[in-house]
């Protein structure tokens, strides 16, 4: 798919939007990634013959399965950054664009004469998001980081596990995540201001405050309480009861009652009116003191049921459940089914290839993945003659 007239049509809120993508593996292409599923035209920026990293991870297959998806709706033109005359096919480029998004690591873009007051006076108007994981200044700028740093850094790893255990890392890498949710809403408010301004401008995110900021009870609590919140298995330390329990038939059910009336309800269902009338497990407080022996009951009850038993019993008492899925579970699974959560996309190497949709669902301006991740340098002819990125026409 290298002609131009191949291209499907872009649809989606940012139809008209142009984007640089010169970042590598997660946090900085997953934000190119967002803002293509909305119909932004990205052009993503690869090291010529190599890539970006993220096409040799994640595949036992052969094909590059994570690039398939990371790298959706992007052109993509291969660039060698560290030579004079590709730095100056960028700075063209660079001239049309309205969003640039790179995460090297901090003094990088400076080397390369390539930093944002320099691309600023060929551009005004030009967003540049700098993600790195301590960000742009500080004594640990230039130490490497990758998401599971960040994750450490941020404090967000030492609440996650068993208080005997090390603590826990997800298996996907969610500090690139946060970072990349965090990263989309501020180029998008930048392009917003820059509505009133006319005015671009530089921001620096990193990703150690990206997960950082969804600390805010470990925060406030230790600043007025002095108190630090650890890691509580599967349950936390500011609602009961709450935790994941094994069924009669070996799944993993999980409960949630964050509200009161929740809370009655379950009590209500799992022991009748006497047990939501225990002044131990009559209010929240009173259950987080006595969470131990709450703990206990819920894992008796649930251990004497079926998942599917559990089920039907908590929907018919309007209580907030969920069986924990694995990935075949969600390919199952109607709901998934219903909504359209997972949506085949043509990919010429892979025939049809099932992968997240495109999130959320705007009502009237629905954005589309176009295409998947394609190969190495694929577009650079098109990019490169295309007058609506300044360039002459072939």
């Amino acid at each position: 798919m290298t002609a131009k007239n191949k291209r499907p049509t872009p649809q989606g809120p940012l139809v008209g939007i142009r984007v640089l993508d010169i970042g590598q593996l997660v946090a900085g292409p997953m934000i190119g990634t967002f803002l293509a599923d909305w119909g932004a035209d990205v052009v993503k920026i690869e090291q010529p013959g190599i890539g970006d990293p993220i096409r040799k991870l994640g595949s036992h297959s052969g094909a590059p399965l994570w690039w398939k998806v990371n790298g959706r709706g992007k052109r993509s033109v291969a660039l060698d950054l560290r030579d004079d005359g590709d730095r100056d096919i960028l700075r063209r480029l660079v001239k049309a664009a309205d969003i640039l998004i790179e995460n090297f690591t901090p003094g990088t873009m400076e080397r390369w004469g390539l930093d944002y007051a320099s691309l600023r006076d060929g551009n005004p108007g030009l967003i540049m998001l700098r993600v790195s994981g301590f960000g742009q200044t500080g004594p640990n700028r230039n130490h490497r980081a990758f998401g599971r740093i960040a994750q450490s850094f941020s404090g967000f790893s030492s609440i996650n596990g068993f208080p005997d255990r090390p603590p826990v890392h997800p298996g996907i890498p969610v500090g690139d995540y946060f970072g990349a949710l965090t990263g989309t809403a501020a180029v998008l408010a930048a392009y917003v201001e820059r509505l009133r301004s006319g005015q671009g401008q530089e921001i620096d995110l990193a990703l150690y405050e990206a997960c950082f900021r969804v600390m805010e009870l470990m925060t406030t609590t230790y600043d007025q309480e002095a108190r630090v919140i650890g890691r509580d298995g599967t349950s936390n330390t500011y609602v009961s009861p709450v935790g994941t329990w094994r069924t009669a038939d070996g799944k993993w059910f999980s409960l949630t009652a964050s509200t009161q009336p929740v809370a009655e309800r379950l009590l209500h269902t799992v022991g009748g009116p006497g047990l939501p009338a225990d002044p131990r497990f009559a209010t929240n407080a009173a259950r987080l003191e006595h969470r131990a022996e709450l703990d206990e009951i819920l894992a008796g009850w649930v251990g004497r049921h079926s998942a599917e038993e559990l089920k039907k019993i908590c929907d018919d008492n309007d209580v907030a459940y969920c069986v924990e899925y694995d990935i075949a579970d969600i390919f199952a699974d109607p709901h998934y089914r219903a909504r359209g959560s997972i949506e085949a996309v043509d990919d010429p190497e892979c025939g049809p290839m099932r992968m997240p949709a495109v999130v959320p669902r705007f009502g009237r301006t629905p954005g589309a993945i176009r295409w998947t991740g394609e190969r190495l340098d694929a577009s650079h002819d098109e990019v490169l003659h295309d007058p609506a990125w300044g360039m002459p026409p072939a």
